[in-house]
């Protein structure tokens, strides 16, 4: 995928966005989306925000600064020695990838909540991944699997603010970014709330039924993500920022999402959850000594039909395995 760019985004006009060329969107006054491509079929949406300090929310895999992030910054004007701050919603591949080359061009200050900074050393980002992919059996060529995702995460950098829940990143001009950690998705997850605009940058802490046809919303920590999404509710919100075009009850996938739509995202993440919970729960309530190797395909057939999913597709469906796995663990402690 590399070279390749995405040829429509969507401009706000009129409280609606409607489709024009080029690689920018503007959500908002200051705030404008960049839909990268990534990897086989992945898209992954990263934030200029801009202040006297300007910000950049994520910055995709390694290649995505070239590919994507610099024409973006030459087409709405901007060269990038102006960026400040390089602000990281969690500790993913296709979300801080691209810190080392922004960080050695701009110079930027890279924050990131501290519960996630332990990642940022690719070998210790590898070791965290490798139990749940030894939960349905040794993977099929591991090695040449974790040196993609080390391509994906690209040269060395390290986090110049750790950040911590409650702290404020202050841009200038009384745009003013309040640190909300939301964990589940990662340990570290984080959410930036604008209060003044009621705009959140969510990164992927706001899942849905996963961006992916037949996925689901990607999580570590199944406790963590709920009670996350339910503290996001008591939020006002008007833009919801997301890292991706998350799936749920509406017509399209969208990843800004305005006004009613915001909430309406939360409550339907919030019920996948509870459909992924009872449905773990009830496949252990017949065999609790059940492996879990025996347990993930009975689980995605009772769940699939009531997400809209196909519960025939083959392969592992994005975002499955984790998930599921964060649930077994919490009910079978």
């Amino acid at each position: 995928m590399r070279g390749v760019l995405y040829p429509v985004v969507y401009l706000q006009l009129g409280g609606e966005f409607v489709a024009m060329p080029g690689l920018v969107s503007r959500v908002r006054e200051r705030v404008y989306c960049v839909a990268a491509p990534f990897g086989p079929g992945g898209l992954v949406h990263c934030y200029f925000i801009d202040a006297p300090r300007k910000t950049i929310v994520d910055t995709g895999t390694a290649p995505v600064p070239q590919e994507s992030l610099l024409p973006a910054l030459r087409e709405i004007g901007w060269d990038v020695s102006e960026l400040r701050y390089i602000v990281n919603t969690h500790m993913h591949a296709d979300h801080a990838g691209g810190n080392a080359e922004l960080k050695e061009l701009s110079g930027a200050d890279i924050h990131m909540h501290r519960a996630d900074t332990d990642r940022v050393n690719p070998q210790a980002y590898l070791a965290a991944a490798r139990p749940d992919q030894l939960l349905l059996g040794e993977p099929e060529n591991p090695a040449a699997a974790e040196a993609r995702v080390l391509e994906q995460l690209g040269g060395a950098w390290g986090v110049d603010r750790v950040l911590e829940d409650g702290d404020t990143i202050d841009l200038g001009d009384d745009i003013r970014l309040q640190v909300m950690h939301t964990p589940g998705h990662t340990a570290g997850s984080a959410c930036f709330y604008w209060e003044s605009a009621r705009a959140l940058f969510s990164g992927d802490a706001v899942g849905g039924q996963g961006s992916r046809v037949n996925g689901y919303p990607l999580y570590s920590f199944a406790a963590d993500y709920r009670r996350s999404l339910e503290r996001l509710l008591e939020l006002p919100v008007d833009y919801l920022m997301q890292a991706h075009r998350y799936r749920w009850s509406g017509a399209d996938n969208p990843a800004v999402r305005q006004a009613g739509d915001v909430r309406r995202t939360i409550e339907d993440s919030l019920g996948v959850w509870h459909t992924l919970d009872e449905g773990v729960r009830s496949c252990l309530a017949e065999n609790r000594d059940i492996t879990f190797k025996d347990l993930f395909p009975k689980v995605l057939r009772v769940v699939a039909p009531q997400l809209g999913n196909d519960p025939d597709a083959a392969g592992t469906p994005s975002g499955a395995l984790s998930t599921i796995a964060a649930h077994w663990r919490e009910q079978l402690a």
